[in-house]
């Protein structure tokens, strides 16, 4: 009874997440908007979670975080600016960077070389998300050159949103499950009450 129950329970949560990101990723938060570095600056970027920002620049400073344990991946992390604040930068002024990027997709070998976020303009897509709050050392990007305003957006850059056939799947499996629950059980009930009758 309480796996009946259970069951039954994981397949609904399945089948609304699948729906969900099935809807938002063709009409809502999960399709791909783009913005100019200077349009994101001046209005924001909404309720935007995968996100095309062009003509951005990335200052050439960046953080990485080293892995905590042998499981886990070191982290790159690295301002988002706009060609103002690039300018502002390079004539000493300290900026505030409203997108901060991050990423687990490199090789540690760049910190060595001191090339893993090398100073370039170029456009930057991703899904607008938060990394661990243990591993967010953004506050250690140099103190001289940027200080972190109240809301900053965090960018996982090269990751996209769960492809739709996958949350199609959840859907699909989501009742598939849920039927053949739901079957199993009457036919365990069929099968009880033809042994009580005979």
């Amino acid at each position: 009874m309480w796996f009946r129950l259970i069951a039954m329970l994981f397949c609904i949560v399945f089948f609304i997440n699948g729906c969900n990101s099935l809807i938002s990723q063709f009409f809502g938060t999960h399709k791909l908007r783009t913005f100019s570095m200077e349009e994101a600056m001046e209005k924001g970027i909404g309720d935007a979670d995968f996100v095309e920002l062009t003509g951005a620049w990335k200052s050439g400073d960046y953080i990485v975080v080293p892995p905590r344990t042998g499981a886990d991946k070191a982290i790159l992390i690295f301002p988002i600016l706009s060609e103002k604040q690039m300018a502002a930068a390079g004539a000493g002024e300290k900026v505030e960077p409203a997108f901060i990027g991050w990423t687990k997709d490199f090789s540690l070998d760049c910190d060595l070389e001191n090339t893993c976020a090398p100073k370039i303009q170029g456009d930057i897509k991703g899904v607008v998300r938060e990394m661990q709050k243990q591993k967010n050392k953004a506050h250690m990007l140099a103190t001289n050159k940027y200080q972190l305003p109240e809301k900053v957006s965090y960018i996982e850059v090269g990751r996209q949103p769960l492809a739709w056939y996958w949350n199609l799947l959840f859907v699909a499996g989501g009742i598939g499950f849920a039927f053949w629950i739901e079957s199993r059980a009457h036919r365990n009930r069929a099968t009880t009450g033809a042994a009580k009758n005979s």
